[in-house]
């Protein structure tokens, strides 16, 4: 159907809704808003033929013969295309138009149909069309599909999101527009939408007998204290040609150009990377002298540094108080909470105490540069709890980038060390000042990838490495360790398995291996992931959590993941730093 005859039936239908007398309305959810022949109501022998304006009760069977194609306008501006030769049920249908919130669900047992979502879909849970293959799921958008004897077709028009529960429970997602879910030999597959899934939907969806202006025969249109109580005239008619209008729009584009995604076939892990090489300077912490051991930093005989590159970091440190002698997290949870400014060099790191232990909870930290690959504290902010500032008296700190690579083959991921020292007084009595400080905290860093830009199929496995800092309550101070990395992740359910294992501090100090993993999950629309981590170091239970993000090689959307990570367990054991990883090909 036209965008123009799609506008002028909304008008007229909606003209006769003003005009409708009033009617009992409590089970109504709608209107035809437009119908071609050979388009009905009920079942059975009691089949009625659908004429526009007639109102729409849930719990009816609205079907459809060779050339019956219907469109049912419900009050919080949804609309159902139902095809030819097809059946679909409003199951259920509750709205609370002042909240926009409420809840659509609708049974589609036979031939084509699309949705196009109103205030409901904008809420999770909102959107339930259950096939006889199981259920799909809408969020903000509009998908559209056809039930074959060789495999459905279900293809994502635009929105945040459709999902597909099966029969057997397994969820499917997708969440880029121009992406279909496919159910060929009940082995559902996510795919690109191609012009023929296209062609074959709209086949059934569209036909030249609309007849947008025919009589009102079959009954009346909601009753107008019910629509309009609901949903102002002129939103209605603005969603609901809005949307038309973006429908054709894409159906357009679609059938020009049909995207290119990278998909990353399945492997199991096997890590071969090879530690960052390390010396052992000492490192002097708020408290106590200790000997650690830190990465070698190569000299730069330029003094141009490649930070530039690295559009978003992670860091994670642990963090001391000489009052209480004991040690918490302090880590960033977004690759955001990481700033370069390419112009003045000027870095801007913000931590975050995740064990709530600390009168701080967030530190913003601004360095300048001194040098090619090292920056020194020049401005300090502390934030308590409820986010009031804290006065310091003293500050100090430094950043450096490390010029060795992380892991093998991920040249194109930036890390480095970073400390920070700063008296307070708590509750701001000067009697009692506290210095507190991350002796030595560590970052990574890369050129996080735009979420539209993720794949949104297939499966990729990532290996690298881990390094972080180690204490106890027998360690005299923080010691380094590294492990190796390893990541499975599943890009349409945007979930994935998380490892680190044989991370460990060199034998000298007679730490056991930890090890830990998780699984990790993406839930919004930002490339950011994360979840809780377990496992031992040793005999001793740990558990913790990780964040993280894809980054790109300028080649490849996903080519490797940053990100930190930190667990605690019994005898003051903490073990916390930081991970990249590069997808295996």
């Amino acid at each position: 159907m036209g965008v123009a005859r799609a506008i002028g039936a909304f008008l007229v239908v909606c003209a006769a809704i003003v005009s409708a007398p009033q009617d009992g309305a409590a089970n109504k959810v709608g209107v035809a808003a437009a119908v071609n022949p050979d388009a009905f109501f009920g079942a059975g022998g009691a089949r009625k033929e659908l004429r526009i304006g007639k109102s729409i009760f849930y719990n009816e069977r609205i079907s459809t013969d060779a050339n019956g194609v219907v469109q049912v306008l419900l009050v919080d501006g949804s609309t159902f295309t139902v095809g030819r030769n097809s059946d679909v049920v409003i199951d259920r249908f509750v709205y609370d138009p002042n909240k926009k919130t409420g809840e659509v669900v609708a049974t589609f047992s036979k031939g084509s149909m699309r949705f196009i979502g109103g205030k409901i879909s904008k809420n999770p849970g909102g959107v339930t069309v259950n096939t006889p293959e199981g259920s799909l799921a809408i969020r903000g958008g509009m998908f559209q599909g056809t039930l074959l004897p060789g495999g459905s077709i279900f293809s994502f028009l635009y929105g945040r999101e459709m999902t597909f529960r099966g029969l057997s429970g397994k969820v499917y997602s997708v969440y880029q527009p121009g992406y279909s879910l496919v159910l060929g030999n009940g082995t559902p597959a996510i795919r690109p939408t191609t012009p023929a899934d296209i062609q074959t939907i709209m086949t059934s969806l569209t036909n030249s007998a609309v007849n947008p202006t025919s009589a009102n025969t079959e009954g009346q249109p909601p009753a107008p204290q019910y629509v309009f109580t609901l949903l102002n005239l002129q939103q209605l008619v603005s969603d609901a040609t809005s949307t038309q209008i973006t429908d054709e729009i894409l159906r357009q584009v679609l059938a020009r150009r049909i995207p290119v995604v990278t998909v990353v076939t399945d492997e199991t892990i096997t890590n071969t990377t090879t530690p960052p090489s390390t010396t052992t300077p000492s490192t002097t912490s708020p408290s106590t002298t200790s000997t650690t051991t830190t990465p070698t930093t190569a000299p730069s005989t330029t003094d141009v540094t490649d930070i530039k590159y690295t559009i978003g970091a992670y860091g994670s440190g642990l963090i001391q108080s000489t009052n209480l002698n004991d040690y918490g997290f302090a880590t960033s949870i977004s690759p955001s909470d990481f700033s370069y400014n390419e112009d003045t060099r000027v870095i801007t790191l913000t931590l975050h105490d995740i064990e709530g232990g600390s009168y701080v909870q967030r530190a913003m930290l601004t360095f300048t540069p001194t040098s090619a690959y090292n920056w020194s504290l020049s401005a300090l902010s502390l934030y308590n709890n409820s986010g009031d500032a804290i006065p310091t008296t003293s500050s100090s700190g430094f950043i450096e980038q490390q010029t060795g690579s992380l892991c093998s083959n991920c040249e194109f991921i930036k890390w480095g060390t970073f400390g920070t020292e700063f008296t307070y007084n708590q509750y701001s009595v000067s009697e009692y000042p506290v210095t507190e400080g991350v002796d030595l905290g560590w970052w990574v860093g890369g050129q996080v990838t735009a979420f539209q830009d993720l794949p949104v199929t297939g499966t990729a496995s990532y290996a690298g490495t881990a390094i972080g800092s180690i204490t106890n309550y027998q360690l005299d101070g923080p010691v380094v360790g590294t492990g190796n990395l390893g990541m499975t992740w599943n890009f349409a359910q945007r979930s994935g398995a998380f490892a680190v294992t044989n991370f460990n501090a060199n034998s000298a100090h007679g730490l056991p291996d930890l090890n830990v993993g998780g699984t990790m999950t993406m839930p919004g629309n930002v490339n950011q992931f994360s979840g809780a981590i377990n496992g031992a170091a040793g005999q001793t239970a740990v558990s913790g959590g990780a964040h993280g993000s894809f980054v790109t090689d300028g080649r490849r959307p996903a080519a490797g993941v940053i990100g930190n990570w930190g667990v605690s367990g019994a005898n003051g054991y903490r073990a916390t730093g930081i991970f990249g990883g590069v997808s295996k090909p």
